[in-house]
């Protein structure tokens, strides 16, 4: 029995093995490249194999007749291929298209740094610009660490690549925002008004942005607002400047959060030096309200608001004669309301939409007299974005600006209001998840100036290995003078030319960027004995490195930027082209940050070193001629991570200019040249320490 058993074996055996199909080949992708670990099968059956290192496969198989090969891998798109069984051997050179997905395509990166959670190009994160030493959770302080941005000293604002503070604009979830910044004191930078942890995204660029915005010659800033958050919490903040509180109320489909801030510098400043005369320190308060609702798998609403008042006094010295005190007084008060609300209409479109107004008021007292100034805009912005692939997208929509600005000195008053509309369209076109391409054109109309413009912008980014890319784009953009020429007459745009050409290397861990850029300034306004025209022009011109690197020391990230600014420009008074007194030829930031597990403690530095500026010196013919000296400054500060009272907790402490170089960022003369006053910090050193609390969420990411 057991002998026909194993004859009926070995024939079966003979019989099958005649049907049998050797079924193999090399699967690569369309660059030629061998795959590995793809998976290649027989529909509906258990008969399949894997590939090598090479790329090659070989399986056998028993199926007849017409059947379907299948093969797949990870990051490309699965497909299939009909063959007809049985033969004696079949032998395949399979080809598979790259899975083309956002994450893994190549960004267009040209001027722009990208930071925040979860996004493509990120730089740095939300958490990074809030705790760089020496920034103290301010958006504009942190993005001064970036190449392109100049460090602000005596003036408040974002200067970049040889550009002015007013080329700089901010944009809230895409609405422009007038005054972004707290009260202005002389010679000196104010804070901007948000802080880093409302935004989960934000795009500082450099030069050559979007279509989608306009109204600034030098760069965008873009802030993008977080989501409805996942739990409700209590936000206490208790700081050797004042103090803060926020409730945030999440229900299921929406939430709301309503805070509160003091801040008085007396106590600080009676224990810092300072270098002003203070009668009133610093004081504000203010209170923000936001509702944010789903409202539907894919709509989104977001309301935003807040309003703050700041008062401060001190005494300041006239050049023209230095024993008499000059009384400076403001007092600040500012309203902010934004909403938007974004929604995809189907698999192909999305809407997004958004109103906005600000209304800031000033008054006080300064050498001249009593001042008063009031900034009120209102915008309406409407966006469709069609998502032609997985990838490539066609954007475009409109906005409206009202702005109306009113200002007086003493008893003399005047105004002026301007209706601004704008239309853009721009189209981000992937030919390959390799090679991508953005198109856009913008044009405005403004009711003050009676003018139109018309801006094309153009990006290309072309990957040249896994991590490694190269970026190039051209643009013209426009924005309305500043205020104080829009009083005096129509006049005409201002306008720049931005070239840029970028590389990239970028992993998980490491960042290399090296950039160079050429920019050309035309219509730029000038002051001709109280007359207003636009002969103004200007060039500056650069190259920009920067390194960032979180795996070479374990729990530690840095990075080192560098910038090369070559500028001049004939604007406002200048007689002639000459290089502007907040432009530094060399800047150079290195920011490092240590987390140590075993105390549960972060400590930070940051270096910056500034190359001499012009100033203005009326003992020396030649018009912005002088420099000052160099500028330094090494902040320090450390996070240490506890628990109280079951909550988590941050005790938060920072120092500013520790070493106390003693810097000067220009100087005053007197209209005779005899006598000059330095333009230094208002303290030689500066401390902050904080306590902040989190009721009711443990979660804390480095």
């Amino acid at each position: 029995m057991i002998r026909y058993l194993l004859i009926s074996i070995c024939l079966l055996a003979s019989l099958t093995g005649g049907a049998q199909t050797t079924i193999s080949g090399i699967i690569k992708n369309q660059k030629g490249e061998p795959i590995i670990a793809a998976n290649i099968l027989l529909k509906g059956s258990y008969d399949g194999g894997s590939s090598d290192s090479s790329g090659r496969f070989s399986f056998s198989t028993q199926e007849q007749s017409s059947q379907m090969l299948v093969y797949s891998a990870l990051n490309y798109k699965e497909d299939s291929i009909r063959i007809q069984l049985p033969v004696k051997a079949l032998h395949m050179n399979i080809i598979m298209k790259k899975l083309v997905n956002e994450l893994d395509a190549v960004s267009i990166s040209a001027g722009t740094f990208e930071t925040g959670d979860k996004r493509r190009g990120t730089v740095l994160s939300s958490l990074d610009v809030a705790t760089i030493a020496g920034a103290n959770a301010d958006i504009i302080s942190a993005l001064q660490t970036l190449p392109g941005a100049q460090a602000s000293f005596a003036e408040s604002g974002l200067f970049v690549r040889g550009g002015a503070a007013t080329e700089t604009k901010t944009f809230f979830d895409g609405m422009l925002i007038k005054d972004p910044f707290n009260s202005q004191v002389p010679d000196q930078a104010s804070r901007g008004r948000f802080s880093p942890l409302l935004f989960k995204g934000t795009s500082f660029s450099a030069g050559g942005y979007s279509a989608l915005y306009g109204q600034a010659l030098s760069s965008a800033l873009l802030l993008e607002s977080r989501d409805l958050p996942e739990k409700t919490t209590t936000g206490l903040s208790i700081l050797s400047v004042g103090a803060g509180a926020d409730q945030n109320i999440r229900f299921k489909n929406s939430a709301l959060t309503v805070g509160g801030f003091y801040y008085n510098l007396k106590p600080a400043f009676a224990l810092i030096n300072q270098n002003r005369d203070w009668q009133k320190a610093p004081e504000q308060y203010g209170t923000t309200l936001q509702y944010k609702a789903k409202t539907s798998a894919s709509g989104m609403f977001k309301w935003y608001s807040d309003f703050s008042h700041t008062s401060l006094k001190l005494n300041t010295t006239d050049a023209d004669n230095p024993t008499q005190k000059v009384p400076f007084s403001n007092k600040n008060s500012n309203t902010y309301i934004n909403t938007s609300y974004q929604e995809y209409l189907s698999n192909r479109w999305k809407l997004q939409t958004g109103l906005a107004y600000s209304n800031t008021y000033d008054h006080g007292s300064q050498k001249l007299g009593n001042y008063e100034r009031t900034d009120k805009v209102s915008q309406g912005r409407l966006v469709f974005t069609h998502f032609l692939s997985t990838l490539s997208n066609l954007k475009f929509g409109a906005e409206s600006f009202f702005s109306q600005r009113e200002e007086s000195m003493n008893d003399l008053g005047r105004s002026y209001q301007d209706h601004l509309s704008a239309a853009f369209a721009e189209g981000e076109i992937y030919i390959t998840s390799d090679f991508a391409t953005r198109l856009g054109l913008r044009s405005e109309y403004s009711s003050r100036l009676k003018k139109y413009n018309l801006a094309p912008r153009f990006s290309l980014a072309y990957r040249a290995g896994a991590f490694s890319q190269l970026s190039l784009a051209y643009g013209k953009f426009f924005q309305n003078p500043d205020d104080k020429y829009l009083f005096l007459q129509a006049g005409d745009f201002e306008e720049a030319e931005h070239v840029i050409l970028n590389y990239q290397y970028s992993t998980s861990k490491r960042t290399f960027r090296i950039e160079t850029y050429y920019k050309k300034y035309a219509n730029l306004s000038r002051d001709i004995a109280g007359e207003a025209i636009n002969t103004g022009k200007g060039y500056a011109r650069g190259f920009e490195l920067f390194l960032r690197d979180n795996a070479t020391v374990q729990n530690a990230d840095f990075w080192v930027s560098y910038s090369f600014l070559d500028t001049k420009r004939l604007v406002d008074d200048y007689p002639v082209s000459a290089v502007p007194p907040f432009a530094a030829k060399h800047t150079l930031n290195i920011v490092y940050k240590h987390f140590f597990p075993k105390i549960n403690t972060q400590f930070g530095g940051t270096y910056t070193f500034g190359s001499g500026r012009t100033y203005i010196n009326p003992n020396n013919p030649m018009f912005l001629a002088d420099k000052t000296k160099s500028f330094n400054n090494l902040s320090v500060n450390a996070s240490y991570l506890t628990h109280i009272l079951k909550q988590f907790t941050v005790v938060y402490f920072s120092a500013n200019n520790l070493p106390g170089f003693k810097n000067v960022y220009g100087y005053h003369y007197s209209q005779d040249g005899q006598y000059r006053q330095a333009v230094q910090p208002a303290a030689q050193r500066d401390f902050l320490i904080g306590l902040l609390i989190t009721i009711g969420d443990n979660t804390f990411v480095r």
